[in-house]
């Protein structure tokens, strides 16, 4: 079974400065997939997000602009599974005919293709069970924040003869 995902975007996990490409459930516990990715397809796809226009056509909007040009259209992405630490992603295409072909690819190139098309991006309930992270509820990360806070305010006016026992 599938489950229809949203693009949250692309992240820069500290301190590894790793891009992390964020897919999080429509519906249901709005868990989050965290799909590490290279940097080109991180910059492709914030391209895409943003409407940066580029002065040439990136490989992504070549690859789409392929697939329209030869009477077919991209119809879905699916982010099948995850082997060895490896995430792959399914390419959806139907010709004119209406025949749907379904090709391999990683999930990063096949968001950038999604984003360009405007086509739904999938996750198999499997891996979403596997791989994903449920946020935290948002009292927690607002009680989180207030102690920071709180932590701060005490810095800020503590001196070294505060800790003297």
């Amino acid at each position: 079974m599938t489950v229809e995902m949203e693009l949250v975007g692309v992240r820069v996990q500290m301190p590894t400065n790793a891009p992390i490409l964020l897919l999080r459930e429509t519906g249901g516990q709005r868990r989050t997939v965290p799909i590490y990715i290279g940097g080109p397809e991180a910059h492709a796809i914030d391209l895409a997000l943003s409407g940066t226009p580029t002065a040439r056509p990136m490989t992504h909007d070549l690859l789409t602009t392929m697939i329209e040009g030869l009477g077919c259209t991209v119809s879905k992405v699916v982010v099948t599974e995850l082997r060895q630490g490896t995430f792959f992603a399914e390419l959806s295409i139907q010709d004119a005919s209406g025949e749907v072909k379904v090709f391999s690819a990683r999930p990063s190139d096949a968001v950038a293709i999604a984003v360009r098309a405007h086509v739904p991006i999938f996750a198999e309930e499997a891996l979403i069970e596997e791989a994903g992270i449920e946020e935290e509820p948002e009292e927690e990360v607002v009680e989180e924040e207030a102690m920071v806070e709180e932590l701060r305010r005490f810095l800020d006016q503590a001196n070294p003869d505060d800790f003297k026992s």
